[in-house]
């Protein structure tokens, strides 16, 4: 794992024009520090922005005015392959659209991430297997993703940042659709690498997720954080 001491998130405002040009404000001059191995809850209703904060932090989305700093990194101002680079070194994802490449195997879909950032480890193979293993997916090893079910495909979403072991993990809504018994899984790996010492970025309606308490609350509704 790599890491960065903390995350440091300076004045963020970030807004979409309609279709008339109207500036639709999702959130201004956000400003929090959250350190390693912390959790940062996103609340509020859906469409209240918490996806687009996710991409925001992320680098995925640049922002109108601000800047996200992994340490001394400001991601907002890196290049389109740096930031590539960056976030296949540092950060997992476990989303509900679950990002399988359909033309890969279950095994290949769990390294591929890391294949295409030339840092695949020695015996890879076996580590993807091992991580397999742990959500029960190891017998899926040779399957395409459209042979899954959807808590099969989130299984395999969680193994694949399990393989990774990523100092940040970005969670948006990872137990939408999901059965009760996945769910669990999904929760329990997530508290796991938060306990090793994975910093968690989460965004859930699932009640499953309500003893969780986080270290940071951003409310994207209200714009209030606690």
């Amino acid at each position: 794992m790599a890491g960065f001491e903390k995350i440091s998130i300076k004045d963020l405002t970030k807004s979409f024009s309609d279709t008339n040009g109207k500036r639709n404000l999702i959130f201004e001059k956000v400003s929090f520090e959250l350190h390693s191995g912390a959790v940062l809850r996103l609340s509020g209703a859906s469409g209240s922005g918490k996806t687009t904060f996710m991409n925001v932090m992320s680098g995925l989305i640049k922002p109108d005015s601000g800047s996200v700093l992994f340490g001394n990194i400001d991601i907002t101002n890196l290049s389109e392959g740096k930031k590539d680079r960056f976030r296949a070194e540092n950060i997992g994802y476990i989303f509900q659209t679950f990002n399988l490449l359909s033309p890969f195997s279950v095994i290949e879909n769990v390294y591929a991430p890391l294949a295409f950032a030339g840092r695949l480890p020695q015996n890879y193979k076996d580590k993807a297997l091992e991580s397999l293993d742990k959500v029960g997916m190891k017998e899926f090893a040779a399957k395409k993703p459209y042979h899954l079910s959807v808590g099969q495909k989130q299984r395999v979403a969680v193994a694949r940042v399990l393989f990774a072991d990523p100092p940040l993990v970005f969670a948006d809504e990872p137990t939408a659709s999901l059965d009760r018994s996945s769910s669990e899984l999904v929760k329990n790996t997530l508290l796991e690498l938060n306990k090793k010492g994975t910093t968690l970025v989460l965004t859930s309606h699932d009640s499953i997720f309500d003893d969780v308490k986080p270290d940071i609350d951003f409310n994207l509704e209200t714009g209030v954080l606690s």
